[in-house]
């Protein structure tokens, strides 16, 4: 996977009403990744890519 697992609960809401959760998942670094399954550790594979334009849909 590339992504752990997200798990969230929340308490206190109201049944009645309308709720929106938004996850943003940002780079750590100006690099690209790969992962290398023989060696179970991910290896920097070059230049990241430029930034995507920003979008929220709702």
């Amino acid at each position: 996977r590339m992504f752990p697992t997200c798990r969230v609960s929340f308490n206190g809401l109201r049944p009645e009403g309308f709720y929106a959760v938004l996850m943003d998942i940002v780079p750590v670094d100006e690099k690209r990744y790969r992962y290398a399954y023989h060696r179970s550790c991910w290896l920097v594979a070059g230049k990241a890519d430029p930034p995507a334009p920003a979008r929220l849909y709702v």
